[in-house]
């Protein structure tokens, strides 16, 4: 039923407790929990990335399979933030129309974006930033004594997406056609549980911020995890 999740498990999985995809199958067993929800969408961002980009992809993610994080709680981070990058060649084929869209492969050193794509009238070029909880948020998860609910949007929370998104910025204008490309900034936000204003939803808290740091000409869209 996740077929591009079944080709990467069969690629990479092993018999180390630290592979993300040892004992996966089992994680997905209920077509009910909240898991296989995640990641059945997961695996519909995955369906857009195109065939002949798909063997370069999976061996990003399979660099990645290992890295598991114990000691802070952040398990296979490192993995999701390469499985958000999916998510940006939905919205390039999706959004923009873009009917080629390839991962760019960095040169030794550089620093450039993650996707180029091209449609009939323009070239695009699109950086994934995720901005991962707090280690707060992590360690409270293992801890009876929660963070103090907030309405607010956090200090921290807010450096940290203003950082991404000018790193994101920097990176966009790397490519020689970039002055005359479409730069986008996809960013990808999981905030605390604790962030959950009363009255009005997460999202329209977060929007009005990244409107304050907008730039003309790097457009940001944003995909919050609830």
């Amino acid at each position: 039923m996740l077929p591009r999740l079944a080709d990467l498990y069969d690629r990479f999985v092993t018999g180390s407790v630290d592979n993300f995809f040892h004992g996966f199958p089992n994680r997905l067993r209920s077509h009910d929990s909240v898991t296989f929800k995640f990641y059945s969408g997961v695996e519909s961002w995955l369906s857009f990335v195109p065939a002949v980009e798909w063997d370069y992809y999976a061996q990003k993610v399979g660099q990645t399979v290992l890295l598991c994080d114990r000691p802070r709680k952040r398990f296979w981070e490192q993995l999701h933030d390469v499985l958000n990058e999916a998510l940006g060649v939905k919205v390039l084929r999706s959004e923009f129309g873009c009917d080629i869209v390839r991962f760019v492969r960095p040169a030794a050193g550089s620093r450039i974006p993650d996707l180029f794509g091209q449609s009939a009238s323009i070239n695009h070029y699109l950086e994934v930033k995720t901005v991962n909880h707090s280690q707060d948020e992590r360690e409270s998860w293992y801890r009876e004594d929660n963070p103090t609910h907030s309405e607010k949007m956090p200090k921290l929370l807010k450096t940290k997406i203003k950082s991404s998104y000018l790193e994101a910025v920097d990176q966009l204008r790397s490519p020689n056609d970039a002055a005359s490309a479409r730069k986008i900034v996809l960013l990808v936000l999981n905030p605390d549980y604790y962030f959950d204003p009363a009255d009005i939803p997460v999202a329209d808290v977060v929007y009005s911020y990244l409107a304050t740091i907008e730039q003309p000409h790097f457009p940001i869209h944003c995909h919050i995890y609830s």
